[in-house]
């Protein structure tokens, strides 16, 4: 049997949900956690491969899964940076912007 080595960008989407969710503030020790769960992750896929490429494209299985990741990631950073609030002056303004 033919081992299959290929590097997946859906894990590598799925690392920067993860980091992202995390913050910044996080420790070396849960960076290296991500880091081994990626790597365990990467093994997961690479061991389905033999039996996902007789029934689907694999490459775009894992555009696929690595849009929807990086999807995911933009929404976790718009929730995260909270309401936006406009003054009554920039109503007004926009208002009038619109009717013109």
């Amino acid at each position: 049997m033919e081992e299959t080595s290929m590097a997946f960008n859906s894990v590598t989407a799925l690392q920067g949900l993860v980091n992202q969710a995390l913050g910044k503030a996080d420790t070396a020790a849960a960076q290296q956690v991500v880091s081994v769960g990626g790597l365990v992750l990467q093994g997961v896929l690479a061991a389905s491969i033999s039996r996902l490429t007789g029934h689907v494209d694999v490459n775009a299985l894992d555009a696929a899964l690595a849009k929807t990741l990086e999807g995911a990631t933009e929404l976790e950073r718009v929730l995260a940076a909270g309401p936006v609030t406009q003054t009554p002056a920039n109503e007004t303004a926009d208002l009038n912007q619109a009717a013109q």
